[in-house]
């Protein structure tokens, strides 16, 4: 047993990052929502794997101090559970607020949000068209003014970097790949 505990301190020790990062909030698929988002939508959307996000916009304006909600549907490929992270980087200004986080049109903390959320898609609806089959979850980012807000998606085994725009125009690509 003895030897069992410290092979687990020396591998925690060894990987800090699995140490230091919380289990991610999950979305399982009966959490889902549904509308139809219309031909092209992935046009308009952000994607990195399989998910998409929907609803970013250089038009959004926070409302004054905090974070203010801007709604962003994250819609995932049937079957698929990827996980989003919202960067190092970023941490200080945006949160993940698919975890119920409550408003009523004013700012709220970064606190009331999560780092990570997990998404777990349904399987495919076949009576739906076919650009249209994805899970969609309703949500927010929690953002503190207008910025860039890095992400990271874990899907099939890897990383994939992105950047998502709040208020502003354009944004400086990561220096990290797969930005």
């Amino acid at each position: 047993m003895r030897i069992a505990v410290a092979l687990l301190l020396v591998l925690v020790a060894a990987v800090p990052a699995l140490a230091d990062e919380p289990e991610p909030y999950v979305r399982k698929c009966g959490t889902s929502q549904f509308g139809d988002l219309g031909r092209g939508w992935q046009e308009r959307a952000v994607v990195a794997g399989h998910v998409a996000f929907i609803g970013m916009s250089e038009r959004w304006r926070p409302g004054g101090p905090g974070a203010w909600p801007a709604k962003v549907i994250v819609v995932v490929d049937p079957n698929a559970a990827p996980t989003v992270t919202v960067a190092e980087r970023s941490r200080e200004h945006a949160a993940l607020g698919y975890n119920n986080v409550r408003h009523n049109g004013t700012g709220v903390t970064l606190d009331q949000g999560t780092q990570r959320v997990r998404f777990e898609a349904c399987h495919p609806d076949r009576l739906r068209e076919p650009w249209n089959r994805g899970t969609q979850f309703g949500g927010y980012f929690l953002v503190a003014g207008r910025r860039c807000v890095y992400i990271e998606v874990a899907t099939q085994g890897k990383i994939i970097r992105r950047v998502l725009r709040f208020g502003v125009p354009r944004c400086a690509r990561s220096t990290t790949p797969n930005a």
